[in-house]
């Protein structure tokens, strides 16, 4: 593990990742400069700029901290309290975006890695606490944080089910270390930046949902465990980007839920394929027809060996 900090002086990198939500992200990044040491370098990630640069612009000219561009090929890190943009073209997704910022941090040699959600805000605590309780326990691998909100109890992952491998809320910590199936939440992750390579970074074929469970799993089968701290808290607006329930959500949680099965769990798989015939059944019966269709897409997609970002379009509009 890594104890010394680059010449820079950085000891944490933080990766905030952003996609077409850019007052929120600058509230985020405002919350962390408020309580992260000098030692820490954040990173705004811009998802699909192409697109929303103009917003992006508008919001960094509002911004009540210094910010500068960076071009992840060739630039060096931010100095201190200062926020490195990097504008990624494209929208990456979810593991896309936030790896290219975990290969920059790898490629400066900071020791430290936190990838945090955009909508979230920092209310206690920071990343020197992490720090400290990942050289105490070296054979940890991979840490979360509490997570608050509006609608939840705190919780610091998940837990997958063996029922039918949805995942549910962690708000345990011992459970979190013990269960077999257990994962640390994407929306706050933090690692070290060796072992983030070491890793292959976060699994990038998903583009969204189910990286973390897959993340975690990567961890636990590289020898290491899972833990969180519950003296470093943030609050989280529950899915801004994709919107509740909606159609989006619906697919790649189904989609994704099946390329997670067959990965890692490949024993499981006639079971929950005799299951999904169940699931219809109920969805029929409860009148749920477009879940129906979404659920039947991702079964069938990934029966195809569709990974990646969807060719298929779907609202972010919130549905029953």
């Amino acid at each position: 593990m890594p104890e010394q900090p680059p010449a820079s002086g950085a000891v944490v990198g933080i990766c905030v990742l952003d996609y077409h939500q850019p007052a929120a992200t600058a509230k985020c990044i405002q919350s962390l400069l408020e309580r992260e040491p000098a030692t820490s370098r954040i990173l705004w990630l811009e998802n699909d700029a192409q697109a929303s640069r103009p917003q992006l612009e508008a919001a960094l000219a509002e911004a009540p901290f210094p910010w500068v561009w960076l071009d992840p090929t060739q630039d060096p890190l931010p100095g201190p309290g200062v926020v490195g943009v990097i504008a990624i073209p494209e929208n990456l997704g979810y593991a896309g975006g936030n790896n290219l910022g975990l290969r920059f941090l790898s490629h400066h040699s900071v020791p430290w890695s936190w990838v945090l959600n955009n909508d979230t805000l920092l209310l206690h605590g920071n990343s020197s606490c992490l720090v400290d309780a990942a050289l105490a326990r070296p054979e940890v691998g991979l840490w979360g944080t509490a997570i608050t909100s509006d609608l939840y109890r705190p919780y610091f992952g998940g837990v997958i089910s063996a029922k039918d491998y949805r995942p549910h809320r962690c708000e345990d910590l011992a459970e979190l270390e013990r269960h077999p199936r257990a994962f640390v939440s994407g929306c706050s992750l933090f690692l070290s930046s060796v072992l983030a390579a070491e890793l292959g970074f976060i699994p990038d074929d998903y583009f969204l949902y189910f990286e973390d469970p897959a993340f975690s799993m990567e961890v636990k089968q590289h020898g290491l465990g899972l833990s969180g701290l519950d003296t470093v808290r943030i609050w989280h607006h529950e899915s801004l980007s994709s919107g509740m329930r909606s159609p989006l959500m619906t697919f790649y949680n189904c989609r994704n839920r099946w390329i997670f099965i067959a990965r890692y769990f490949p024993q499981a798989l006639t079971r929950q394929r005799l299951r999904r015939w169940l699931r219809f059944q109920a969805l029929f019966f409860r009148g749920k027809f477009w879940q129906m269709r979404l659920e039947w897409l991702g079964y069938r997609d990934f029966c195809q060996g569709a990974a990646g970002r969807t060719t298929r379009v779907f609202s972010r509009s919130s549905r029953a």
